[in-house]
């Protein structure tokens, strides 16, 4: 097995509910997915997000795999919001993000540049501190560069119009689960087959994030998924240098 085959099958192992066990005391995804719902209403009715139109039921054929029973298969754009905007004052000084600053592979890493807002609040793509990043267009899509973005200046940014932007709703989702979840070689793989555009400029189609299907486990229980995984890094890390080694002494 190769390292990244290794890395695609205990991401699949996590989205699928097969690496770390079910605690009935946790509650359920439907408990947690109508935990959302209400809070995104309670936004809408405030003013705080823009009302979404509706997305189709979810049907049995589309599931791709068999989850645990306290899971629930969603769509993304149900319990997130999607490409939210900033508004904020032109004199301060925010986080700029081209591509080339965002890590591609395993990595959660970003580095930015400072820019006034009033420079870059049109023509590039709105996002916060907490929100998550993802490549839309070929080839970075498909080399995983997403990103949890952390530390911006004074809280905000913008950045390359080629990202697709995820919030979660108050912190009822982990944003770590999601982005382990956007590395994953099922999401990458739909994201490929829903390619628009011509060679060397295609993307994913424009409903593929809000339409995605995405296994919901309980709260909890993303987080010691995540804590799973990272615990799992290191060792996945040994396995690459070693492997690395023997390819190279093959070769020779």
């Amino acid at each position: 097995m190769t390292p990244q085959e290794l890395k695609n099958s205990i991401l699949q192992q996590a989205i699928q509910g097969k690496l770390v066990e079910q605690r009935p005391e946790e509650g359920t995804a439907e408990e947690l997915f109508e935990q959302i719902q209400k809070e995104k209403q309670r936004l809408i009715a405030g003013g705080k997000i823009k009302k979404e139109k509706p997305l189709p039921e979810i049907t049995e054929d589309e599931k791709p795999f068999d989850i645990p029973e306290s899971w629930k298969w969603v769509r993304l754009g149900s319990i997130v919001e999607l490409n939210p905007t900033n508004d904020i004052d032109d004199s301060l000084e925010v986080s700029f993000i081209p591509m080339a600053h965002v890590a591609d592979g395993y990595r959660n890493e970003h580095t930015f540049e400072v820019k006034k807002w009033g420079e870059i609040k049109k023509g590039f793509t709105h996002f916060a501190t907490g929100d998550i990043g993802i490549a839309k267009i070929t080839p970075c899509f498909q080399n995983k560069k997403s990103v949890i973005f952390a530390g911006l200046k004074n809280g905000y940014g913008a950045g390359t119009t080629e990202l697709s932007i995820v919030r979660v709703v108050n912190n009822l989702m982990l944003k770590e689960y999601l982005l382990w979840f956007f590395k994953s070689a099922y999401f990458i793989d739909n994201g490929v087959r829903s390619f628009t555009g011509t060679a060397g400029q295609q993307r994913i189609h424009k409903d593929y994030l809000s339409n995605c299907l995405l296994p919901l486990p309980p709260l909890s229980e993303q987080k010691r998924i995540v804590a799973k995984i990272e615990e799992l890094l290191p060792y996945i890390h040994r396995y690459e240098e070693s492997w690395l080694k023997l390819e190279a002494f093959n070769s020779r």
